[in-house]
């Protein structure tokens, strides 16, 4: 009993004819360089994308800063003895007042409050007391009070920029410019 309709299936031979020419062509030259090229293009829409920009570099220096800002003004209420910062523009430093010696020591490094370098690309480009201006290096001072002067940092990267800014209660807060 016939399984097909006559005339409606190509011979087995046939498809496997067909099957055999088109793996021995292969792929031509245009084939290939089309694939290529839209590889390359994939690829470089990815790396673009995975690259961090100077504002996300700038938003994560400023993030790390600001909490390592609150843990030095934390130390230095819980430890009852001031607590500064000071920076040289690309890294920075946390000091504790030595009253027996009446000099400012190096705070060794913990898990908050630690002496670092900011990101690649990423500088503090300005410090301001109460709003004047002061020179890089200089330390700013986390009373054990609590109190504080206001002040504010600037860090900088590319064309973009933010403001860390303390008030006189030692509440720190960043601001973008608009």
């Amino acid at each position: 009993m016939p399984i097909s309709a006559r005339g409606c299936c190509k011979s087995v031979s046939a498809v496997k004819q067909v099957r055999v020419r088109f793996l021995e062509q292969g792929f031509t030259l245009i084939e290939i360089l089309v694939a290529c090229a839209i590889m390359a293009i994939t690829l470089g829409v990815a790396m673009v994308k995975l690259e961090p920009s100077d504002s996300q570099r700038l938003n994560s220096a400023g993030e790390s800063l600001l909490g390592r800002l609150e843990a030095a003004r934390d130390e230095a209420v819980v430890g009852g003895r001031n607590v500064a910062f000071s920076s040289d523009g690309q890294g920075y430093q946390f000091w504790a007042a030595d009253a027996e010696r009446n000099a400012w020591v190096a705070l060794p490094d913990n898990d908050t409050v630690a002496s670092g370098r900011l990101a690649p690309g990423v500088s503090l480009s300005a410090i301001r007391v109460n709003g004047s201006p002061r020179p890089l290096g200089e330390r700013l001072v986390f009373s054990s009070s609590g109190l504080a002067e206001s002040f504010s940092l600037t860090l900088s990267s590319g064309n973009a920029s933010l403001d860390i800014e303390a008030d006189a209660l030692g509440r720190l807060e960043i601001r973008r410019p608009l």
